[in-house]
């Protein structure tokens, strides 16, 4: 697979993801958030996001408890926006 491609593919990955938790997220437990970075496998089946959080412990731990319950929400999401 082009490394170009995985590129590519990783950053509109990460776009799509921070639109999706920035704009169709309703969960309060998420904020501060910021995707930073996602990489993909050489076969395209699976993407992994890094994210930074804002705020102290508890915060940062009840934002990824709501990323959590969120996850096949996102995955979805993804899935459907991008054609791969």
């Amino acid at each position: 697979m082009s490394s170009r491609r995985m590129e590519r593919l990783a950053e509109a990955i990460k776009q799509e993801v921070s639109k999706i938790i920035l704009y169709e997220l309703k969960d309060p437990r998420i904020s501060f958030i910021t995707v930073t970075k996602a990489e993909v496998t050489p076969d395209l089946k699976r993407a992994k996001i890094y994210i930074s959080i804002l705020g102290d412990d508890v915060t940062q731990k009840k934002t990824l408890r709501g990323l959590e319950n969120a996850k096949g929400f996102i995955q979805t999401k993804v899935g459907s926006c991008l054609q791969i």
